[in-house]
């Protein structure tokens, strides 16, 4: 697994991602997410589903990111046959 730090274009934190496919992707944050100033905001307006710490300026970045080829989709190799373990 390789974590690439990538700066928010909304805000300028620092995170580290890694992108597995379109709708995978993991993310850890290097601060607490409750301080992005997008998912506050949120929170602040008591919008519905605002307490998922979901940003969609940092969702937009990682986006772009894959498309600019500045963030790599990482490749699982999953085991062949042969690797696999006998349950008999």
């Amino acid at each position: 697994m390789t974590m690439t730090p990538l700066d928010c274009r909304g805000c300028g934190r620092v995170v580290r991602v890694e992108k597995f496919s379109a709708a995978h992707t993991s993310i850890e944050w290097t601060f607490d997410s409750r301080e992005c100033p997008f998912i506050a905001a949120l929170a602040d307006a008591d919008v519905f589903g605002s307490h998922s710490r979901r940003c969609e300026q940092l969702r937009r970045t990682i986006d772009e990111a894959v498309a600019d080829h500045e963030l790599t989709e990482s490749v699982l190799e999953l085991p062949t046959a042969e690797q696999l373990p006998r349950l008999h």
